[in-house]
């Protein structure tokens, strides 16, 4: 079975609609999805969200601000969580890659929404 390839602007808005997500929350999670979406198109994986490294793809946006740092963290659980739970992304790399992230930023309300997220994921696994 062929991988499963993700349009990151069909997966934003799919996220944005489920949380009802704002004007501005929702191109935090557009503007997430395209960055990710283009880190996968320039290593030769378009759509592969199963092979996103979280680390990898923050050191290429290493000239945000902190604060979008982390707002572009919290969209990528977001993005990783929504994916996983809808069977568009495998359980097992989506979760890899949300504790990446937990480990990653330096808000507490990015890493317990990881966990969360993780958590939530867990019974997927099972």
């Amino acid at each position: 079975m062929a991988p499963r390839r993700i349009v990151a602007m069909t997966l934003a808005d799919e996220l944005a609609g489920a949380v009802s997500a704002d004007p501005t929350q929702r191109q935090d999670l557009v503007d997430a999805a395209l960055s990710i979406g283009q880190w996968l198109a320039d290593r030769g994986y378009p759509g592969r969200w199963d092979k996103v490294r979280p680390a990898a793809i923050l050191r290429c946006l290493d000239f945000l601000p902190s604060d979008e740092r982390e707002r572009f963290l919290f969209s990528f659980v977001g993005l990783l969580g929504h994916g996983a739970l809808t069977g568009q992304i495998p359980a097992l790399p989506a979760k890899q890659s949300i504790d990446e992230i937990s480990n990653l930023t330096g808000k507490d309300t990015v890493r317990a929404f990881a966990r969360t997220t993780a958590a939530q994921l867990q019974p997927v696994l099972s």
